[in-house]
């Protein structure tokens, strides 16, 4: 078992957790909801490598969960993340889950935080509309702007496989709109996934150039040429609208492009597990530069102007491409590498270790040292007793056995103590202390002694985070202890019990009133969002019955410096929060089997929705009513902040380009993968594009 606030491995049946000490469930109630797979291709900055990339390990784009390098499918919100969640800062929206998912590698406990980015679903390709589908294993194409037109069939299969609605590969759009790059021959390798990589202009159907073949990621540049990842050797090349390729570097683990397209960086596996991080123009015109050789974590968010490496231990920091700089050693983890603020947040971990006899007073010593073993001889009574010969009464000597029994039982629990004390004086109770620093204009600066974990993500000027507040350490009384291990148990849960949530700004910490977890932040508004979470147990003990239920409720605060940590309940029985908006914040509660109610700001908005499905546009949301688990369907509905409105019942996916412009999946087969395409263009008629569409590049999926 794992540890739900840590995720540290624990025996199981642990009650505790060895590393942070907080207090385990006794049974997770865990809620399957089907995870929905997102797909984003963007218009200008459609980036397939994970924004946050960690050697060792990965990082998803969507939650923000940690994940093994080579995993393909996140552990903690189930989706692909080789897909981008990133978007322009204006169309950033945020969500959450509450409860526990289940996942398509496996159950994974939603602890600590768990944030999902949704980003506007956008084409690509300029202003066009195009929509690139799956039919008969081949890639499609429909202009919404020109629908009456007959689409589009690109030369080459896709793939083998009948089974075509994840889309691990994607199809891109240039920036001008006028090429379409798209996959084929799709397979899964020794290396993974790869596939060849084509390049036609957007309506032709004969002469593609080919890119490549064997690629396994790959990024379209505004002037047309490819940046991508050929399996193999991992080889990282650059190639143009003509076919014309330039090694850039092998064994390449990711890479990274900045916002001006003018430098790549990437990771190269080295040996002994280790990393180097080298730099490049994009034009190739200069060597690359290495700028950590044989580091053991990288850090490299989209904005390559702060790039934070790990040696071991040791922490350093590389800005504008320049030499590393060292900020710290014994550092154990790196929180946020926040390159909008200039910070970088990390812990670092001490063994706090404690003698248990510190924690106990001992109320038994003084009554305790006149205990001394009993002997049968102190105990020697005379009593009157008839003699059964003589008839007649006469003085006996005799032993006060109950006496003595209860003497001796009172030196037994005199010496139970005593072995006890000699347990308490020698057993140490061990504590992983962790203490949270941020980094920032060259200052090293400690934010707290006692990290106890569920910081925020976000990119925002503040950190969330929580931590342990034991100002004074519990105090036992002796008398009350059956075995040592009592007093590690009662100093864990004191631990547990002094958790504190803190929003560090400007300096400063604030103490929230409420103890919360799984952190939003909504920057528009200065807001911050939480989940306090309280348990009940049912059952009977006596029985060997209980089981242990959560409940959640949504809780609001303020990120102000000037805040006086005051909390304020937006919603109680809080099941998912789906993302902020324009200041408004977007939830489901009371969930029943699949669906739930929609609320906003404590308002409530549609019934018997779809936990996960609400897609954020410019000004409005879409989301799924009526969701039918057998065949992945629901009704697509519209919500403009007053009214709702619905677009098509039946859906199983769609592709939002705004609101008056959807293309849809519906009818659709999950035996035979086959559905209609449909076009919403703001009006009760659909209009009717093709049949047998597997399913939409860059769509959103309800059923997965």
């Amino acid at each position: 078992m794992k540890c739900f606030n840590c995720g540290c491995d624990l025996p199981d049946g642990a009650k505790f957790c060895a590393n942070c000490g907080t207090k385990q469930p006794e049974e997770a109630v865990v809620t399957e909801e089907p995870i929905v797979g997102t797909q984003v291709e963007e218009e200008e900055t459609t980036v397939i490598q994970v924004p946050v990339v960690r050697s060792g390990a990965k990082f998803c784009p969507h939650c923000g969960g940690r994940n093994d390098e080579d995993a393909v499918f996140c552990c903690e919100c189930g989706k692909n993340m080789n897909m981008d969640a990133e978007g322009s800062e204006e169309t950033l929206h945020k969500k959450f889950p509450v409860k526990l998912i289940g996942g398509v590698v496996g159950i994974a406990v939603v602890a600590g935080v768990a944030i999902t980015v949704v980003s506007k679903i956008l084409s690509g390709g300029g202003d066009n509309k195009y929509v690139a589908y799956l039919k008969d294993g081949s890639v499609n194409q429909v202009d919404l702007d020109h629908y009456k037109k007959e689409p589009v069939e690109y030369e080459g299969s896709y793939s083998s496989s009948d089974e075509s609605t994840r889309y691990e590969a994607t199809v891109q759009y240039s920036k001008d709109g006028n090429y379409i790059f798209y996959p084929t021959n799709l397979e899964y390798g020794r290396d993974g996934l790869e596939y060849r990589l084509n390049m036609q202009k957007v309506g032709k159907t004969e002469d593609e150039i080919k890119i490549d073949n064997s690629v396994s990621t790959y990024r379209v540049l505004d002037d047309n040429r490819v940046v991508y990842i050929k399996t193999g050797n991992d080889t990282l090349y650059i190639s143009d609208k003509k076919g014309n390729k330039e090694k850039i570097a092998s064994d390449v683990v990711n890479f990274q492009i900045d916002q001006e397209q003018k430098n790549i960086v990437w990771v190269e596996n080295t040996s002994n597990d280790l990393k180097s991080v080298c730099q490049q123009d994009l034009n190739l015109k200069k060597d690359k530069k290495v700028l950590a050789k044989n580091v053991t974590d990288t850090y490299i968010e989209s904005d390559l102007s702060q790039i934070v490496v790990m040696d071991e231990d040791v922490l350093y920091v590389i800005k504008d491409f320049k030499e590393k700089e060292k900020i710290d050693s014994g550092v154990s983890e790196l929180l946020l590498n926040n390159v909008k603020e200039q910070c970088i947040y990390y812990v670092k971990e001490e063994e706090n270790t404690l003698i248990a006899g510190d924690l106990v007073v001992d109320d038994c010593s003084e009554a305790d040292a006149k205990i001394e073993e009993p002997e049968y001889s102190d105990f020697k009574v005379e009593k009157i007793e008839k003699n059964s010969w003589t008839g007649k009464y006469e003085k006996v000597e005799t032993t006060d056995y109950d006496a003595y029994n209860e003497a001796y039982d009172k030196y037994l629990e005199k010496e139970n103590r005593d072995e006890l004390r000699g347990t308490l004086e020698s057993m140490e109770i061990s504590h992983q202390a962790e203490q949270l620093y941020c980094y920032k204009d060259g200052k090293e600066t400690k934010v707290d002694e006692a990290f106890a974990g569920y910081y925020s993500y976000a990119n925002a000027e503040q950190l969330i985070y929580n931590r342990y507040n034991m100002e004074e350490l519990p105090q036992l009384k002796l008398s009350e202890l059956s075995y040592s291990g009592e007093v590690e148990e009662q100093y864990y849960e004191a631990l547990q019990d002094s958790l504190e949530t803190c929003v560090y700004t400007e300096g400063k910490t604030i103490v929230l009133e409420e103890v919360l977890n799984r952190f939003i932040i909504d920057e528009e508004n200065n807001t911050g969002y939480g989940i306090k979470t309280e348990y009940t147990v049912t059952g009977d003990e006596e029985e060997g019955y209980t089981e242990q239920r959560s409940t959640e409720s949504l809780i609001s605060f303020s990120l102000d410096s000037k805040s006086d940590g005051k909390c304020h309940v937006v919603a109680e029985g809080v099941d998912t929060v789906e993302g902020t908006q324009n200041g408004k914040i977007y939830y489901i509660t009371e969930e029943d089997g699949d669906a739930g109610e929609l609320c906003c700001n404590g308002e409530a908005v549609d019934s018997d929705v779809l936990p996960g499905s609400v897609v954020f546009l410019e000004d409005s949301i879409l989301y799924g009513v009526d969701y039918d688990s057998s065949n992945g369907r629901a009704t697509l509905k519209l919500y403009d902040g007053k009214d709702d409105k619905t677009i098509a019942d039946d859906v199983f996916s769609f592709k939002a380009f705004d609101e008056k412009n959807i293309a849809i999946i519906m009818d659709y087969s999950t035996k035979y993968y086959k559905g209609d395409l449909k076009y919403y263009r703001g009006k009760d008629e659909l209009i009717h594009l093709d049949d047998d569409v597997s399913g939409i590049f860059g769509g959103y999926i309800f059923y997965y």
